[in-house]
C-alpha cells in the first residue's frame, strides 16, 4: 500500500471513530433502556459541564454568566449522584462525548460578544429538552429503580432550567 492508500485508510477509520456514539458497557446484567439512559445522561451532563464553562469565560451578559455557573454546579452535582448509581448498576458510562456535542462544543469555541449568549441560551434550552426527554423515557420505561428514582428528582431541577433559560432568551429578544 502506498502512501496515499495508507492515508485514506487511517482517514477513513477517524472518520468511523468519530461518528461513532459513544455508549456505557455494562459488567452485569443492567437492561438496554438502563445503558442507554446513563449514556444520554453522561453525555448531557458532560457537555452541559463543558458549555457551561465555556460561557463562564466568553459570555458577555452576567446573567448568562451567572446562569451558566449555577448549571456547571447543578451538572457536577449530577455527575456525583449518577456515578454511584451507574456503578451499583454495573454501568460504566462513555469516557468521550458523542461526534454531534463535540461539533456543537466546537461552534460554541468560535462564537463571541452576544453571538454567544444567545447561541449559548439556544443550545441550553435544546440540551435540557434533551434531558426531560431522557428522564421521561425513563421513568416510564421501568428499569432500574434507582435510576429511575434519580431521573425522577432530576427532572424537576432541569424543568426549572429550561423555564430560567426560556425565560432570558424571551428577555433577550425583547431588549
Amino acid at each position: 500500500m502506498n502512501r496515499w492508500g495508507l492515508w485514506r485508510l487511517v482517514t477513513a477509520l477517524l472518520l468511523l471513530t468519530a461518528c461513532q456514539t459513544p455508549t456505557a458497557t455494562s459488567t452485569g446484567g443492567a437492561s438496554p433502556g438502563d445503558l442507554e439512559f446513563v449514556t444520554h445522561a453522561y453525555q448531557i451532563i458532560t457537555f452541559d459541564r463543558q458549555e457551561g464553562e465555556l460561557a463562564q469565560t466568553q459570555a458577555v451578559d452576567p446573567e448568562v454568566r451567572a446562569l451558566a455557573a449555577k448549571l456547571v454546579n447543578e451538572a457536577n452535582r449530577s455527575a456525583e449522584q449518577l456515578a454511584p448509581l451507574a456503578a451499583a448498576a454495573g454501568i460504566r458510562p462513555p469516557n468521550i462525548l458523542d461526534y454531534g456535542l463535540r461539533v456543537r462544543l466546537g461552534h460554541m469555541r468560535i462564537q463571541h460578544g452576544l453571538d454567544f449568549d444567545q447561541t449559548f441560551i439556544a443550545d441550553q434550552i435544546a440540551s435540557h429538552q434533551e434531558a426531560l426527554s431522557m428522564h421521561e423515557s425513563m421513568m416510564s420505561s421501568g428499569g432500574n429503580p434507582e435510576l429511575r428514582a434519580f431521573a425522577e428528582r432530576v427532572s424537576a431541577l432541569v424543568r426549572e432550567n429550561l423555564a430560567a433559560l426560556q425565560a432570558l432568551q424571551r428577555k433577550r429578544m425583547r431588549q
